[in-house]
């Protein structure tokens, strides 16, 4: 009777066990038999001690320099000691030495790590660099450091001949070593027969009284001893257990010298248990069962439901994958289907096979058992197979029987239903039907289509079904009409670009060429009228674009090309009076559209004028500045002229003619002392860049330089010249030779740029007409001042 109670309730623990674990519905079924016992375990407690040696040192205060003799080596050996022979202080006494320091060899000192045994320590005041900043006449410059004097290094004031004391050792060179033992203390909880088959026993591998309160366990037997347990203490239940066997195993390995045991606690158990054996998805499988509740432990083969969810998650993403792929087949295979309303069935029945398949795939894995045979068929496995043939009938009809056609076409058509025909049009045009019933029927379908439809849509359904070329008469006919009214309606609004793409459709489209040059001269005309209320308005842009836009000059009503000029003429007109480029632009334009003589005598008399005041330039005789800016004028507008004209004979003469007279002018001339104008024509219109109304900064200045020209009245008073880091480099004499050369036409005399004095000092000197100031910092060059140069 209780051999039955146990049974009932280890498979009523493994049912619930599986079904926690997404296990099949009738676990009960497949269990094959259950093995009940009663199970002796128990668990090992040990209290153990491990103990480590290392050697520590200390400074030896006995003397400097003590004798070699007074030292000796390790009177122990750390290897072969027995660290549990006495206590670790009677250890640290067995074991004091004297040992030579290892930092210093013995010697008692040490090279210094301050200067390396140089006697020079790297100064602290400039970092070792020798140069250090300073604020002198409110500018931060680099002087040498008053510390070192500029070395860099000074003496070092820590060692002594380059040695210092030996920290270790403190000058004794000796050192006092002994051994140092610690002791750490452990516990291990070890279990037998198996940690696996008594985890359900909670807190069994802990070292708590928990394991002995343990419902459905009984305790058979409890050992206490400091130490390791001996034989003599062990009862008859540890015996039977199979301890003494498992004994090896759950004591821990501790070294001879170093590990002790210091107490060991045995406990064993008795309790029920099952061992519940099922076959699943054609593998073997079983689960241990311990305890008055039989709970599960962790004693178990569970592959066989590894194998049914492997199995079944191949399934749902199989199912996942392919039933978008069976859908749009179905839909790209049947066009018609794609309204929601009429696709249902085929879409339920597509939808269906992917759980109809999964629970097809449960179900066999359930019945299949490792020994071949099957178990008992239960109401619900008959649901996947079930479920999965009605769908794959169901689609197979869809396939089947369901296929657009001529005839149904026709009906449709007839009756109005124009959004089902055009389904089954699109799907015959896609495979290609050419009998003439498709031809007739297709083109009484596309024409009722287009009533009501948009100009837009109408042509694309026409496009679409165009596109074959088999009997498309009669829609290309219609395409044309509706193309046509576009066009229309679009001129009718005042707009260009729809009507030009449609004459470039009907152009590729093969369209008749009446249909194409009539909507050509309606849009020609429409951009004369266009153009001329343009020139009403004054709007001279608006009226040349629209005009040059014409492309058939022989379909329109009146010649474009007088309109073109007449507000070409007008736009040379409304230019400024100064604006050469601009005028000269428009007469050239208007030329080139009409070779009347209206244009052409305009542009002649601008272009016979403009001759006139270059000459007028070319012989002014005012003063210098004055001069230059003529000429700089003329030579622009000249330049504006022969961009717009091209090679002109006179043009070109006239401009060398301004060009020789700037070069005579500016001959034996240098920037300094000059107009502004000079500096600007030598410069060029990029050489320089106002800083404020009276300094302009030397964009070209000489390299390392930075170069700046001081203005008063229209004339240049003054040079400055420094470095670009101006108070940390000096200034190169070579590149103030070339600034004053380029400046003055002067260079400075070799020995003014030599200055042997200390500090700073602004020396004064003679640079041709000009008087120059020479700045220095003790012996460098730092900026430059030639003529008046106002800060």
């Amino acid at each position: 009777m209780l051999d039955e109670e146990i049974h009932s309730k280890a498979r009523a623990s493994a049912v619930r066990w599986a079904r926690w674990r997404l296990g099949p519905l009738g676990f009960a079924d497949l269990i094959t038999r259950v093995d009940a016992s009663v199970l002796r375990y128990g668990r090992l407690v040990t209290r153990y001690a491990v103990r480590t040696g290392t050697w520590a040192a200390e400074a030896y205060a006995g003397g400097t320099n003590t004798a070699r003799s007074s030292r000796s080596t390790p009177p122990v050996s750390l290897d072969t000691l027995d660290l549990w022979s006495a206590s670790p202080e009677a250890l640290a006494e067995k074991s004091s030495h004297l040992a030579v320091c290892g930092d210093c060899h013995g010697a008692g000192a040490v090279t210094c790590p301050t200067c390396s045994g140089s006697l020079r320590a790297s100064c602290s005041g400039c970092g070792g660099s020798g140069r250090r900043m300073s604020r002198a006449r409110k500018s931060y410059r680099m002087v040498n450091c008053t510390e070192c004097r500029g070395k860099g290094t000074k003496k070092c004031v820590r060692c002594t001949k380059g040695m210092v004391g030996c920290h270790t050792c403190r000058g004794s060179g000796t050192l006092r070593r002994w051994l140092k033992v610690s002791t750490v203390e452990r516990t291990q909880v070890r279990a037998w027969p198996d940690a696996k088959a008594v985890s359900a026993h909670k807190g069994l591998l802990e070292d708590s009284k928990r394991a002995l309160q343990w419902p459905g366990a009984r305790a058979l037997a409890s050992v206490e001893h400091a130490g390791p347990l001996p034989g003599s203490a062990l009862g008859d239940e540890a015996r039977s257990a199979g301890f003494i066997a498992a004994r090896s195993s759950l004591e821990p390995e501790l070294e001879p010298l170093r590990g002790r045991i210091l107490s060991q606690s045995l406990d064993v158990f008795e309790a029920p248990s099952a061992t519940v054996c099922f076959e699943f998805a054609g593998r073997p499988g079983f689960i241990h069962l311990l305890g008055r509740d039989l709970r599960p432990t962790k004693a178990r083969d569970t592959s066989a439901f590894h194998r049914r969810v492997g199995a079944l998650m191949g399934v749902a993403m199989a199912g996942f994958f392919g039933t978008p792929f069976l859908a749009s087949a179905f839909i790209g295979r049947h066009a018609f289907y794609a309204e929601p309303d009429q696709s249902a069935l085929a879409m339920l029945a597509i939808f269906g096979l992917w759980p109809g398949t999964w629970w097809w795939a449960a179900s066999a894995l359930r019945c299949r058992r490792a020994s071949g045979a099957k178990s008992p068929a239960r109401w619900h496995d008959r649901i996947g197979i079930g479920l999965t043939g009605l769908c794959a009938l169901v689609l197979a009809g869809c396939f089947l029987f369901i296929r657009p056609s001529v005839p149904e076409l026709v009906r449709l058509t007839a009756t109005g239903q124009l959004r089902q025909a055009e389904l089954h049009a699109d799907l015959l045009e896609d495979r290609g039907e050419s009998s003439p019933e498709y031809i007739e029927a297709r083109n009484a379908f596309v024409l009722a289509r287009l009533q009501g439809m948009d100009n837009r849509d109408a042509v694309k359904l026409i496009r679409h079904y165009a596109g074959s070329g088999k009997g498309t008469g009669p829609l290309e006919a219609e395409r044309v009409k509706l193309r046509e009214a576009w066009a229309r309606s679009a001129l009718e609004r005042g707009e260009e670009a729809p009507v030009e793409a449609e004459l470039t459709a009907l152009s590729s489209e093969r369209a008749p060429a009446s249909v194409m040059d009539g909507l050509r001269a309606k849009l020609e005309d429409f951009r004369i009228a266009k153009g001329k209320a343009a020139l009403e308005k004054g709007d001279l842009a608006e009226a040349i674009q629209v005009l040059s836009r014409i492309q058939a000059r022989t379909l329109v009503s009146e010649r474009p090309e007088p309109l073109i000029t007449q507000a070409h003429l007008r736009q040379e007109h409304a230019c400024p009076a100064r604006d050469v480029h601009c005028r000269a632009t428009a007469l050239h334009a208007a030329v080139a559209v009409d070779t009347g003589e209206t244009a052409r005598t305009a542009l002649a008399s601008f272009r016979g004028a403009e001759l006139t005041r270059m000459a007028a330039a070319t012989a002014h005789a005012a003063g210098l500045g004055a001069s230059l800016r003529e000429l700089r004028t003329a030579d622009e507008d000249a330049g504006a002229l022969l961009s717009v004209l091209g090679s002109d004979a006179e043009l070109t003469a006239a401009k060398a003619a301004l060009l020789g007279r700037r070069e005579a002018l500016l001959r034996n001339r240098f920037p300094l002392g000059e107009p502004v104008e000079v500096a600007q024509a030598q410069l060029g219109p990029s050489g320089l860049e106002m800083q404020r109304s009276d300094v302009f900064r030397v964009v070209d200045a000489p390299p390392g330089t930075l170069t700046y020209l001081f203005v008063g009245q229209g004339m240049t008073r003054g040079l400055y010249v420094t470095a670009p880091d101006h108070g940390q480099a000096g200034l190169s004499p070579a590149a103030l030779q070339i600034a004053a050369k380029r400046f003055t036409g002067q260079e400075f005399s070799a020995k003014d740029l030599v200055h042997a004095g200390k500090g700073v000092v602004h020396v004064t000197v003679r640079l041709g007409r000009h008087t120059a100031l020479l700045g220095w910092h003790d012996d460098t060059l730092v900026e430059a001042q030639m003529g008046r140069v106002e800060p």
